[in-house]
């Protein structure tokens, strides 16, 4: 095992991919006016080191197919010779089985969310329909923003916030749903039914977002700022590769990637945090979603208090 590579390229990608979730989750609960306390950071060095497990898990079974590409991020340490199956397998008998358990010794709840994301990832790599497939990591991904939400805060997502984080989570499965199908003719891909699925749960999700994000013009505006600086430095990277390899293309994507969600990060985590710490005044977005959403969102604090003393 190369350690340097280990820390510098595979921990590196994923404090880079999952910072920009944190900063989401942070951003979120600033309309709450809520901000996390230094314990918060425990919670989630101890969430990603179990959830770090599904990666030696995903790689070592692609890594057939992995060899046959050109192309791969630096992350993949298998890929790129920085460590070999063995030393995955090691990681995958032990990390998850420790990681789990410090989770659930920080907190039952983060433990039960952190194992669940877990199970939820390993069941997903055994479905073959690509449509479940990517349904099931958007799951994944909603509960990232569980665990980063309980870790920091203490408590499960409250209703009204749950449709923001789940547009995320569809528009990151669509994203990958897109990469898996990069080599397919674009009309051919276009045409898939479930792609369309996916991007009408967004649509839904976004439309149920409306009762959050209309309390507040400064966040309204925050979201849609992060938003074009991301899609700014991923539309420019993918215009640049028209002409070129379709694996040198995906190259120049990932890295702006990567760039555009760091921006965006700084952007969410600058604008959100300076609303509640210099109590910045702000006023609602003048377009209100309709009332039913609302308490129907709203209703979901009640259920889930009761899921919490049942399996509390």
């Amino acid at each position: 095992m190369n350690w340097k590579a280990y820390v510098s390229k595979f921990w590196k990608s994923i404090l880079v991919r999952k910072a920009n979730m944190v900063a989401v989750v942070i951003f979120v609960a600033t309309y709450f006016s809520m901000l996390p306390g230094i314990k918060g950071l425990v919670g989630l060095a101890l969430f990603l080191f179990a959830y770090s497990s599904i990666y030696y898990y995903n790689d070592l079974l692609d890594y057939d197919a992995d060899k046959k590409r050109t192309y791969m991020p630096p992350d993949k340490l298998l890929y790129h010779g920085d460590a070999s199956p063995r030393d995955y397998v090691h990681l995958l008998a032990w990390v998850p089985v420790l990681g789990v358990s410090a989770t659930f010794l920080y907190s039952p709840l983060l433990g039960v969310v952190t194992a669940l994301t877990i199970l939820m990832n390993h069941l997903r790599t055994v479905v073959k329909n690509l449509f479940i497939r990517e349904t099931l990591l958007a799951v994944v991904e909603f509960l990232n923003f569980e665990a980063f939400w309980v870790a920091l805060y203490g408590s499960l997502i409250p209703g009204i916030a749950i449709p923001i984080f789940g547009a995320y989570a569809f528009a990151y499965a669509l994203s990958h749903a897109v990469y898996k199908l990069r080599s397919k003719p674009l009309l051919q891909a276009i045409r898939t039914w479930w792609l369309w699925a996916l991007a009408v749960a967004i649509f839904v999700n976004a439309a149920f977002s409306l009762p959050l994000v209309s309390e507040s013009t400064l966040h309204a505006m925050a979201i849609l700022v992060a938003s074009v600086v991301y899609v700014l430095f991923v539309a420019l990277a993918a215009s640049r590769y028209l002409n070129k390899d379709l694996e040198t293309g995906m190259q120049r994507i990932f890295r702006a990637h990567d760039v555009g969600l760091t921006l965006a990060t700084l952007v969410f985590m600058a604008i959100g945090v300076a609303i509640v710490y210099a109590h910045i005044p702000t006023a609602p977005v003048p377009i209100s979603a309709p009332e039913g959403v609302r308490i129907a969102l709203s209703s979901i604090d009640r259920y889930q208090s009761q899921l919490l003393a049942y399996l509390l």
